[in-house]
């Protein structure tokens, strides 16, 4: 049974809350709903969207909540005593910047069989020698070393991602479904034998010996890929495990 998170993602907010700025001027400079705070307490849960505005007017991005950074307070004086709030909210700076993050590009459309007919699906190009930058390793990702990062690119994923998001993929935790996947597909070279070549970031639908079934929001389709096409298939990460310390 899995322990629940002991600091809620209402405790973990109000940690990162810059001293001088009250709740209800932090959702006024973010644009969203007054009572989002309430919500949040009740639900221990926020839409990424929402989650993101809030950040941001705060000038905290998600991968630096995501691994525990702190907001730079500029409403108030340094506080005297940085523990006030929980502790694990202050971890980050010292973090290690040692998750790679892969090198990708969009490719264009690639053709797959879905229901009354073919559908044109958005892929991406994913060059895993091609190591652009490292990013820092939440608390959670520990003992998961072969973790690895991408920027998302296109927008047949829209608003669950978008193009330049930063996400975790964890290629070691099979994946179920409804889960959101990087599928690794392959094609055969000559030079340099069974490769990737291009990849989806999809939500996964359905598995099966001979196939599996994906989805994508823009525009809309849920499609099929022979599982020969397929040489891994990899989960990305919630945001919402990435911040459970």
């Amino acid at each position: 049974m899995t322990t629940p998170d002991p600091i809620s993602l209402f405790d973990r907010l109000m940690a990162v809350k810059p001293t001088g700025l009250s709740p209800n001027a932090w959702t006024g400079r973010a644009g969203v709903n007054r009572s989002v705070f309430n919500d949040i307490r009740k639900r221990d849960s926020a839409n990424v969207t929402t989650l993101e505005k809030l950040l941001s007017a705060i000038g905290v991005t998600l991968a630096d909540f995501e691994a525990g950074v702190r907001a730079v307070d500029k409403y108030a004086p340094a506080l005297s005593d940085p523990l006030k709030a929980p502790v694990q909210a202050f971890r980050g700076d010292d973090r290690p910047r040692d998750v790679p993050i892969v090198g990708s590009a969009e490719c264009g459309e690639v053709e797959f069989a879905s229901d009354g007919g073919v559908s044109m699906i958005e892929a991406m190009e994913l060059d895993f020698d091609n190591v652009v930058d490292h990013v820092r390793r939440p608390v959670t990702l520990d003992n998961k070393r072969e973790v690895y990062a991408i920027y998302y690119t296109g927008h047949s994923m829209a608003p669950r991602y978008e193009t330049g998001e930063l996400g975790y993929v964890d290629p070691g935790r099979p994946p179920k479904v409804r889960d959101y996947v990087i599928v690794q597909l392959r094609r055969p070279d000559h030079h340099d034998g069974e490769r990737v070549c291009r990849v989806l970031a999809k939500r996964l639908v359905r598995m099966s010996a001979s196939y599996i079934e994906l989805e994508q929001f823009n525009p809309p389709a849920i499609f099929r890929v022979d599982r020969k096409e397929v040489k891994h298939i990899h989960r990305i990460i919630p945001w919402d495990e990435l911040v459970s310390f």
